[in-house]
């Protein structure tokens, strides 16, 4: 009787627990998809606008630029406005490798991520949040809570020394890319909040808005993309120290 209940007990604990392992699979699975539709974009061109928006005072400084970027992550931007910063461009490579361009430099310049405050081009954005995710080698994921068009899901990373404790990312059925990311700290406090706005280009869908706030520094960017070219076959060619110079100056030279 003893093996018996045993047995029975184990299969009960098992049987309790099959949700969550469903739940988590489920979960593993949509990290999955997003990885591939990330993956659906090879390379990408495109005219930016940034705003920077101090919630505080709701003071709002307007930059241009050009956008390029290829996988694995690349990625090149030039100011084009105002026309105190036209010319200044940042190359970021693989490795956390990047190099700024200013016009007094008169040539690139490479940059540690703590000179440079691991911002992406002084925004609230950081070099990875522009980058590819890699979201099922990354994090751990289980289901919160499903509705007809998105899933929420709650992401802890697999790295020790991630500046986050978890992420909650609410995925779009349909395309299978975020449309919001909530950081948190280790404290369970809010640290910052990501939103994305799509269209459609062809038969890809891209982000046409993106926005992160910055609680702890009460400020907002936002990245408008216009012009979108997407998989036009960029190639490493197109990434060089040398193609951060912009052609003009390179001419001059």
């Amino acid at each position: 009787m003893k093996k018996i209940n045993y047995g029975i007990l184990l299969l009960l604990a098992f049987l309790m627990a099959m949700p969550s392992i469903l739940r988590a699979q489920n979960a593993n699975a949509i990290l999955h998809k997003m990885d591939m539709q990330y993956a659906t974009i090879k390379d990408k061109e495109a005219d930016v606008v940034m705003e920077m928006i101090n919630n505080k005072t709701g003071k709002v400084k307007t930059r241009k630029a050009v956008l390029k970027q290829k996988r694995p992550y690349k990625t090149l931007f030039r100011f084009t406005y105002p026309p105190s910063q036209a010319g200044i461009g940042t190359l970021s490579l693989p490795g956390n490798i990047v190099y700024l361009y200013m016009p007094a430099f008169g040539k690139p310049k490479k940059i540690s991520n703590m000179a440079n405050s691991g911002t992406f081009s002084r925004s609230d954005f950081t070099a990875e949040d522009m980058g590819p995710r890699n979201w099922a080698k990354n994090y751990s994921a289980t289901i919160l809570s499903t509705n007809d068009t998105a899933y929420v899901l709650n992401l802890i990373p697999k790295a020790k020394n991630n500046p986050y404790s978890k992420l909650v990312v609410t995925v779009n059925k349909h395309h299978f890319f975020p449309l919001r990311i909530v950081y948190y700290n280790a404290q369970g406090n809010i640290l910052k909040e990501a939103d994305y706005q799509y269209e459609k280009n062809g038969n890809l869908w891209d982000a046409r808005v993106a926005s992160m706030t910055n609680y702890m520094k009460e400020h907002t960017t936002r990245i408008i993309n216009s012009k979108v070219k997407l998989n036009q076959g960029l190639t490493d060619k197109d990434f060089t120290v040398e193609k951060l110079v912009p052609p003009e100056k390179r001419k001059a030279n």
